[in-house]
């Protein structure tokens, strides 16, 4: 998509309110030929809509961006399609400057999943994925400190800004080989990295596509409860069979996992700790009654992904980016020694 329709869209922009902004500079119907590729605005022109898209666009963009493959949504409720075109077109011009910027250091990007395209899609499978990634990537049975940050390592591109209520996280591939998750900003520590591991199963696992839309959320939320707190932990913290719970261990186990008091009660009934009649009664008794969770603990570190700020700053300190190029991205201004 044309980069002039996707900024016009990110601000929330008709046709005629863009016109108008130009005060009469040139029509709509030039603003759609600009936007199609038909026709190429004057310097004057690109000058003005470069105020009110708050971009430079005379700066060129290195890196286009397309993307293959499903677009994985983690939502609650179905989205009017104008809002999920707004997130699309968010997503891929975020991606274009963090590629851009790649590009422009010299920096490899390559990512290879550790399964093979036909690993089953089952819930003992993903069980045993994440404790297979856990060894793979070094992250032992504890509590994994930074997700985000773990994903970057891997070769993800992880982004996250403001979305729409109801929206958690969005997965893909773009330009057919680089895996990206969007996370919305927003929202309480716990939920964000279940979100960023629920999307990388997505990611990981193709056979998830061939199952129902329930079963294929159920299954990602297994792989993500898993990787979070793998059984082994789980069963050394609450034991193996329990006919009661203390709402103060389970805050205490959010604390340390990052995971939800939710999240938990759900894997202690995964993995035959409690009974579904208890399970139930958790639910519907306890965590309904507090579905945010407040004043039931909090993980004490700020889970976000650093990696795309960490190489824009490389990139303004060796001269070969410039602050307005990246206005995506950086929001303060550096001291360059």
């Amino acid at each position: 998509m044309n980069r002039l329709r996707i900024l016009r869209t990110m601000q929330g922009l008709t046709l005629d309110e863009v016109a108008t902004k130009l005060d009469g500079m040139v029509t709509k119907q030039a603003i759609s030929k600009y936007e199609r590729g038909l026709m190429a605005p004057s310097p004057a022109v690109l000058s003005a809509l470069s105020k009110i898209y708050g971009v430079d666009l005379r700066e060129p963009v290195p890196s286009s961006v397309y993307v293959t493959a499903s677009w994985n949504f983690r939502r609650g409720q179905n989205m009017p399609a104008k809002i999920e075109s707004a997130v699309k077109n968010n997503i891929i011009y975020c991606l274009e400057k963090y590629l851009g910027v790649e590009k422009r250091l010299g920096l490899s990007s390559i990512f290879r999943s550790p399964f093979p395209k036909d690993y089953p899609a089952t819930m003992e499978s993903m069980e045993e994925a994440a404790l297979f990634i856990r060894k793979k990537w070094q992250l032992g049975i504890d509590s994994i400190p930074y997700i985000c940050r773990m994903l970057e390592r891997a070769g993800i591109k992880v982004i996250e800004f403001d979305m729409e209520e109801g929206l958690d996280g969005v997965s893909g591939w773009a330009n057919q080989k680089i895996p990206f998750i969007a996370l919305r900003k927003d929202v309480k520590v716990d939920r964000k990295r279940f979100t960023a591991l629920h999307e990388l199963a997505h990611i990981l696992f193709t056979e998830l596509e061939d199952c129902t839309e329930k079963m294929k959320e159920r299954l990602c939320n297994r792989f993500a409860a898993a990787l979070l707190f793998p059984k082994e932990a789980f069963f050394c913290h609450i034991g193996k069979k329990r006919s009661a719970f203390a709402l103060e261990e389970l805050t205490e186990l959010k604390t340390i996992y990052g995971i939800s008091v939710a999240a938990i009660v759900h894997r202690a009934k995964d993995l035959g700790v409690i009974t579904e009649a208890y399970y139930n009664h958790l639910f519907d008794d306890v965590i309904n009654q507090n579905k945010m969770e407040d004043g039931w603990g909090a993980y004490p570190f700020d889970d976000k992904p650093g990696r795309c700020d960490e190489i824009c700053r490389r990139g303004i300190a060796e001269g070969l980016c410039d602050a307005d190029f990246l206005k995506l991205n950086m929001n303060v201004e550096l001291k360059i020694l």
